[in-house]
């Protein structure tokens, strides 16, 4: 190199660096191979926990609506009246005293049980509580004492999973359970 030119040198000397920036094809495809490999093992964990979330998310919504339902009828002294359905747009709930709220999406009712032979009951499912919260009929039927009602929810994504909010008794306690709970 003493026969070069101090311009020829540092010339050559800039070439040399910026020969060694940068990544090859091979290490950039081993990159791309690896992050494949780490997002084919993690996506169906993380696929399961948002089913998980989204469920037990309209499970408390389910939950807190026939809660309301209950205490609104209380308080006004009137009968109210717990509505929950799937429609085109999604499973919803409502009462006749508030505005329909959608379940998170690609939640629906899988099934709606009486008492602890599976009688299927069929969608909408209308509870009326009378004025002191209690349940009385169920579809406008005849007055109800089959308990418990059992309302279960999944997603068609995981059909394993289910949540459910059961009406235990003829006073209308209220609770709620998760996949061996919801039969």
């Amino acid at each position: 190199m003493l026969w070069l030119s101090k311009h020829n040198r540092k010339l050559l000397l800039l070439l040399v660096q910026n020969r060694d920036r940068g990544f090859t094809l091979i290490e950039v495809l081993a990159v791309i191979v690896i992050v494949g490999v780490l997002s084919a093992i993690a996506a169906p964990g993380w696929l399961g926990f948002l089913n998980n979330n989204r469920l037990s998310a309209s499970q408390s919504r389910v939950f807190s609506t026939i809660k309301d339902a209950q205490s609104t009828a209380k308080r006004t002294n009137t009968p109210t009246t717990f509505t929950i359905a799937n429609s085109s747009n999604g499973a919803y709930v409502v009462t006749s005293r508030s505005q329909a709220q959608y379940l998170e999406q690609g939640v629906q009712v899988l099934s709606v049980n009486k008492n602890t032979a599976p009688t299927a009951v069929t969608l909408p499912l209308t509870i009326s509580f009378n004025a002191q919260g209690l349940p009385t009929t169920v579809n406008n039927n005849a007055a109800f004492t089959d308990f418990p009602l059992r309302i279960t929810l999944n997603t068609p994504d995981t059909p394993n999973r289910k949540r459910c909010t059961t009406i235990t008794t003829i006073l209308g306690s209220v609770k709620s359970g998760s996949d061996t709970d919801c039969p």
